[in-house]
């Protein structure tokens, strides 16, 4: 059976084989839901790895993938920015002259252009989505613990107040699915690491320590002038989802598989 997954207006849609019987779902993000000039979509493990890995076979396969995906969007192939991601701090402004274009040691897009949609890739790194309504200013930003580690997202708001005059009260946040802290062991080195930040991002379990990503990116958006009420986190984690999901940590894979997110203004 072939299930596939697409978002319009936020609405999460399933398609029942070639019969095309439509469910309702929950919107993904709420927070976003009267903003009708968005399209943000979320793939699923279904819908086929998205990872671009620098070969060409695969490379094609997951092109391929991401048409499919972005079709059911209602989006061309030809109008995607994508982020080449390193695991940085990095955020560029992007532009509608971008489109079609991978960004390099990009881990963070930023744009008020309507008609190209920022992307990224996740395998359990948090997809974080940002949205001014009174600047119409989008940005996409991938945070994983070396990401968080130097402040993507602190620097993500920042740039979009500097380039674009958005104000952190008037930005909306909303944080995709991604690892939980009931599966993100870490070990003494990466605690250090976090210390300082607070001691609500840490569990201990048997001995054994979990860090909360999500609650890392959130302090870190707080800290940055985000209102709590503005900051929307997904619950659902990748690693508890097999059958919804990829998890490099889960399933520890010879070539990474990965989610993608994307983000745009029609």
């Amino acid at each position: 059976m072939i299930i596939a997954f697409f978002i319009v207006y936020h609405k999460i849609i399933f398609y029942d084989d070639l019969l095309k019987k439509k469910t309702m779902y929950p919107y993904l993000f709420s927070i976003f839901k009267k903003h009708k000039n968005l399209i943000i979509g979320f793939s699923r493990k279904r819908d086929g790895s998205m990872k671009l890995t620098g070969d060409f076979l695969r490379d094609k396969t997951s092109f391929e993938n991401r048409q499919r995906f972005f079709e059911k969007l209602g989006i061309k192939l030809s109008s995607i920015v994508s982020a080449g991601l390193i695991h940085s701090n990095n955020v560029q402004i992007v532009d509608i002259g971008d489109a079609g274009k991978i960004i390099p040691d990009t881990d963070g897009l930023i744009t008020n252009s309507k008609g190209i949609f920022l992307s990224i890739t996740v395998a359990d790194c948090l997809p974080v989505f940002f949205y001014d309504d009174e600047n119409k200013v989008i940005a996409l930003s991938h945070a994983g613990w070396r990401g968080l580690h130097k402040n993507i997202l602190q620097i993500t708001v920042e740039k979009m107040n500097k380039s674009f005059g958005s104000k952190p009260q008037d930005i909306l946040v909303g944080i995709g699915p991604s690892i939980s802290k009931c599966h993100y062991e870490i070990g003494k080195d990466l605690k250090e690491k976090f210390d300082l930040t607070s001691r609500e991002i840490f569990v201990k379990r048997k001995e054994k320590t979990f860090l909360d990503l999500k609650k890392v990116g959130e302090i870190q958006l707080l800290n940055v002038g985000i209102k709590k009420q503005n900051i929307e986190i997904s619950q659902e984690c990748t690693f508890c989802m097999p059958h919804k999901y990829f998890s490099y940590r889960r399933d520890k894979p010879k070539i990474v598989q990965a989610m993608i997110a994307v983000i745009g203004m029609k």
